[in-house]
């Protein structure tokens, strides 16, 4: 067997299971849903360097860092908006992720048929490829109306995922109340109940925060609460924000996984200022990051 061309082969592929579990991990963000199978895309790529290492085939760096570069650069397709997501976008990163998992079901087919492999495993690596091109076909299909029928918005997005040292329950427990903000988020200048009793899906708070140099004030109120994740929708006369926040377990006992999504929407002459504001946002979105891994607990 030419292990040269083998290796050049199982790197390339590496490559894609790369940028396929990058971007099954932010489709997952958006659409917590599919986070067992970005689960099982990851145990792939795991699975497929085991595979090199049993046909003595060493891994390329520089592959999988072209498959990293490769998912980062995907961002920039044609989705309808100058900037952030758009309804189009869950249809397409979907589209891309199946046409990825159909190159993987021709990588294990093609692995099973050289002398001396493993036909059971392979068999078995397909048939969960096979499953995983169903689910996502599934996925895919049922949002497709939605996004085509969707009303045509303009907005800016900010994504952060990092894990910090405390646990899920009490990761939820201290963000929920949103005027902690104060402690966390590096714009906040006050944020003040403007209701009493437990905090609960319809509390609301005054936030005053700057940006851009000025001051700023909306009313955030609590949308979703449950321990998968918060949401807090803030409107004032010339935008509205919407913070999502996803929590998992982290990788180790007592850790937590955040992914943190902010979408900014203007209203009227506003919209004028998007691209300005992605750029605030971005090094908000960094700032905030920092902050929260302070206060929750930075894992070592």
């Amino acid at each position: 067997m030419n292990k040269e061309l083998l290796g050049i082969y199982l790197n390339d592929h590496l490559a894609g299971a790369m940028a396929g579990t990058e971007l099954a991990r932010r489709i997952s963000r958006t659409h917590p849903e599919l986070r067992v199978l970005a689960d099982d895309v990851e145990s792939d790529r795991r699975e497929l360097l085991d595979v090199m290492r049993s046909f003595d085939v060493e891994p390329r760096p520089h592959k999988a860092a072209i498959g990293w570069l490769t998912e980062k650069a995907g961002r920039l397709k044609l989705n309808g908006r100058l900037l952030g997501r758009s309804p189009l976008s869950d249809v397409l990163e979907l589209e891309t992720l199946r046409m990825g998992i159909e190159g993987k079901a021709a990588m294990w087919r093609a692995l099973r048929t050289l002398p001396g492999a493993d036909a059971e495993r392979f068999e078995r690596l397909l048939r969960r490829a096979e499953g995983q091109a169903d689910l996502v076909d599934q996925h895919r299909l049922r949002i497709t109306p939605g996004a085509f029928n969707a009303p045509h918005t303009s907005g800016v997005d900010v994504e952060r995922t990092f894990t910090v040292a405390s646990s899920p329950e009490g990761v939820v427990e201290y963000l929920r109340d949103f005027s902690r903000t104060e402690q966390w988020d590096p714009g906040t200048v006050t944020c003040t109940r403007l209701d009493e009793g437990p905090v609960e899906v319809g509390s609301r708070w005054r936030n005053v925060s700057t940006f851009l140099g000025r001051k700023t004030e909306l009313v955030y109120e609590l949308t979703r609460d449950d321990p998968q994740g918060l949401q807090f929708v803030g409107r004032n006369d010339t935008a509205t924000a919407t913070d999502d926040i996803s929590i998992t377990a982290g990788p180790a006992p007592g850790t937590t996984k955040i992914a943190y999504h902010a979408h900014l929407e203007f209203n009227g002459l506003a919209k004028l200022g998007a691209p300005v504001a992605k750029l605030a946002l971005e090094k908000l979105g960094n700032d905030t990051e920092k902050s929260l891994i302070r206060v929750l607990g930075d894992v070592r």
